[in-house]
């Protein structure tokens, strides 16, 4: 009696021994089935000869062509696998130039773009937006005369970019302030239309194609108005006090 009690622990303790090396071999084999999968699909894309790089510390890419409303551009974001840019303190990086935050349209976000190119769709011609990529570009937004229809006609492009070192870590990075700038279509007319400033509310393309924009500037409220023709600010003023204080 005691001896098949013993044969059948022994049968037991076989079997789970066997369940045990069964689940760690399922284990294993998936593992590898899914690196496998994973290794396969998410093939390294090529470093791009796309800028000068002298000592060969950065990785170039595209990212994904963008076509501008109906029109023929595209615009194509100039990528690093480095997120911040060397303060250059020769270029008066000094200045200071005031960050905007949390609104529901404009948001900031991590970057790798340090230019942006346009390339004309029907007549193969492209050019950069900026000459070096001394720069980071942290949102890029066509203006459409229809705010929820991106396929409108475009009247420009909004770009935040952050090109001086306001926190000087000597690091041109997400931690610095930005500037508001706009351009035609095609990259072109790049202009600086507004600094120093806390926070941008809202911007949108009234019926006139001019931008209006309301932001916070030292505790007060301003709305403004440009001209998406020339760039040029058509009316600032602040908005009115409660009671008129």
């Amino acid at each position: 009696m005691n001896s098949d009690k013993f044969f059948k622990w022994v049968w037991n303790l076989n079997g789970i021994i066997l369940l045990v090396g069964v689940l760690i071999a399922t284990a294993l084999i998936s593992v590898q089935l899914v690196t496998t999968v994973f290794n396969d699909n998410d093939v390294e894309p090529p470093a791009l000869n796309l800028a000068d790089d002298k000592n060969e510390e950065e990785k170039w890419r595209l990212g994904y062509p963008r076509r501008v409303g109906e029109t023929d551009f595209y615009y194509i974001e100039l990528e690093s696998e480095k997120l911040t840019v060397e303060a250059d303190t020769e270029r008066g990086l000094g200045q200071v130039v005031e960050n905007f935050s949390g609104s529901s349209y404009y948001k900031n976000r991590p970057t790798r773009s340090k230019n942006v190119m346009f390339i004309n769709g029907k007549t193969n011609y492209a050019n950069w937006l900026f000459d070096t990529t001394d720069q980071l570009i942290t949102d890029i937004s066509p203006l459409y005369l229809s705010e929820f229809d991106s396929q409108s006609k475009a009247a420009g492009i909004a770009y935040h970019v952050i090109k001086n070192d306001t926190n000087n870590d000597g690091l041109l990075s997400n931690e610095d302030k930005s500037t508001f700038a706009l351009s035609k279509i095609d990259g072109s007319g790049y202009s600086e239309v507004l600094t120093g400033y806390d926070r941008i509310l809202e911007h949108a393309v009234n019926e006139q194609g001019n931008l209006f924009m309301l932001f916070i500037d030292n505790a007060e409220v301003f709305s403004m108005l440009v001209d998406l023709t020339t760039f040029k600010v058509i009316d600032k003023r602040q908005l009115p006090k409660v009671g008129g204080l």
